[in-house]
């Protein structure tokens, strides 16, 4: 049960902090970043026991290694679905090489820093 409100936690603040960079009203679209959010949320309370098996058989070190490393390709493959599929603002530009570079960098970073924040919290919340 533990796990299921540590990941409602994370859905509840990574919602706040989308819906504070929207528009208001939020677009059409936002309505993906709750589904997409439900699911990686999920997957999180998924992965818990495993983390606190990995913390009591290799320590919190290996915890924070595999979470970091599982953000940042989480961040990487939202990058390429984002870049794929556009703004959806025809104003826009095209983006070069160095804007995907950026852009790529940039969320791979936040995936793998949300990475590390999700496995301290699994192991600080982990049951006794």
């Amino acid at each position: 049960m533990q796990r299921w409100l540590i990941a409602a936690g994370f859905f509840l603040v990574w919602l706040l902090v989308m819906l504070a960079g929207s528009d208001i009203p939020p677009p059409s679209g936002f309505v993906w970043i709750p589904i997409g959010l439900a699911v990686i949320c999920a997957g999180m309370a998924f992965a818990m026991p495993w983390l606190w098996r990995v913390r009591a058989e290799q320590g919190l070190s290996a915890v924070v290694w595999r979470t970091t490393m599982i953000g940042a390709v989480v961040g990487t493959v939202l990058a390429g679905i984002f870049a794929v599929r556009g703004s959806g603002e025809p104003s826009i530009p095209p983006m070069d090489l160095a804007d995907y570079l950026i852009w790529f960098s940039v969320v791979m970073v936040v995936g793998a820093v949300n990475g590390v924040i999700v496995g301290l919290v699994a192991v600080i919340a982990q049951p006794r």
